[in-house]
């Protein structure tokens, strides 16, 4: 992956907003209800400046992204798991994959939402429209991938995955997803918070979660304005009396590299290998939806490459 410095070699300035960017996973009413926070203002960032998006399309994929990364908390190591959209409207759909380590990739299939209003002010399910929204497992310790989709029944990132939950996996869910912008549409602030209700779990309690979930200030705003995740989960949910467990970093990471690059085009037909050794372009180009990350290579590298 080639990531673009968005702190101009500032090495102190990176650090230090890498440090903040992590999930914090807790339960509460008396682990009955198992939860997970993210701060995840920087991997927005990044995402947004390698796949060089505007507000709008920032909003969108940033949210899935922060989704992604709650969700990772249900993984474990190599596991992964993918939520793809496919939809009607401008946006046309995305894809976004985590795994269990925290790194979460994706695209937006419409790198450029034509939108008449600014990010604050668009309705989502309006650039949604109708479609589905898919969710893959792919998990180590099993044969085969588990998938399964839903409707679009809310057009909204949050609403659909709690729904999907719901149907699919009869856990009652909840998410409150937000990217935050200042009024030069930077992103300030970026997070979210993911709440499940567990086996036995009464429905007071689940109700008095939901409630909070709905009235609470969006995520991104209060960390934005600089509170940390843990007071931000102990005083919000302080009714369901939360206890922290642990936190894991989070971050924009692809696996593709150089090499991998090479290995795919190594296994094209003789025919294309042929065609590119001969015709070009030169440089040949090479680009990966997850990230963005270009990949050039000369005619020189190719020969060495292809020959």
């Amino acid at each position: 992956m080639i990531k673009k410095d968005i702190f101009k070699q500032d090495v102190k300035a990176r650090f230090k907003a890498a440090a903040k960017d992590r999930v914090h996973r807790f339960v509460m009413a008396d682990n009955k209800i198992k939860g997970a926070m993210v701060h995840a203002t920087l991997m927005v960032n990044e995402m947004r400046a390698s796949h060089e998006l505007g507000p709008v399309e920032t909003l969108i994929l940033g949210q899935a992204y922060i989704a992604g990364a709650l969700l990772s908390t249900t993984l474990k190591g190599e596991d992964r798991i993918s939520l793809s959209i496919e939809c009607s409207g401008p946006i046309k759909g995305l894809d976004v994959e985590a795994n269990g380590y925290g790194e979460v990739r994706g695209f937006l299939k419409t790198p450029e939402i034509v939108a008449s209003d600014s990010a604050h002010t668009q309705s989502l399910s309006a650039l949604f429209g109708a479609g589905f929204l898919t969710v893959t497992k792919y998990l180590e310790d099993a044969r085969h991938p588990y998938s399964s989709r839903v409707h679009l029944a809310h057009g909204t990132i949050a609403q659909d995955l709690a729904a999907y939950f719901l149907e699919s996996e009869q856990i009652p869910t909840g998410l409150n997803l937000s990217v935050v912008f200042d009024e030069n549409q930077a992103v300030t602030g970026a997070g979210g918070i993911f709440l499940q209700g567990m086996p036995g779990a009464d429905l007071q309690s689940l109700d008095i979660a939901e409630q909070i979930l709905g009235q609470m200030d969006p995520p991104g705003q209060t960390l934005a304005r600089g509170k940390s995740v843990e007071n931000v989960v102990m005083e919000t949910f302080a009714p369901l009396s939360p206890r922290l467990l642990d936190q894991t970093r989070v971050s924009f990471f692809c696996r593709c590299s150089r090499e991998r690059m090479q290995g795919y085009l190594k296994n094209l037909s003789p025919d294309v290998r042929t065609d590119i050794l001969e015709n070009g372009p030169f440089p040949l180009e090479i680009r990966c939806h997850y990230c963005h990350s270009v990949y050039h290579f000369t005619q020189k590298a190719l020969s060495r490459v292809l020959g």
